[in-house]
């Protein structure tokens, strides 16, 4: 499948948290690759994470289940996922399937930086 855009979790150090990346396109054939990114922060005892959303394209339900996830395990250990950058489609995602309310959902990274 040629138009498949491919995944990749960037991340960047901040003061606050540590900032994950999303890019291209989260779907049931590459999902494995966000739970490793998100898994990988957990393993390391980070408890805040941002998820910003500004190069992703998709998102499937298994990758918002990774979100839900996240932000669950996050929350457990003190802590809290925020998420920024949504295009108009992701978050027509997030709105239908409800996810705008039960997740920190802030519209620049500034803003999830400053609600930490």
């Amino acid at each position: 499948m040629a138009n498949h855009t491919p995944l990749s979790v960037p991340s960047e150090e901040h003061d606050k948290a540590v900032i994950l990346c999303p890019a291209g396109r989260v779907d049931g054939t590459n999902v494995a690759i966000l739970q490793g990114a998100v898994r990988e922060r957990l393993d390391a005892g980070q408890t805040t994470v941002v998820f910003d959303l500004v190069d992703l394209n998709y998102i499937s339900s298994a990758g918002l289940r990774v979100f839900l996830m996240a932000a669950r395990d996050l929350q457990r250990h003190g802590g809290k996922a925020l998420f920024c950058g949504l295009s108009e489609q992701i978050m027509q995602v997030f709105e239908i399937t409800g996810f705008d309310k039960i997740l920190s959902v802030h519209g620049t990274r500034d803003e999830a930086l400053g609600a930490i």
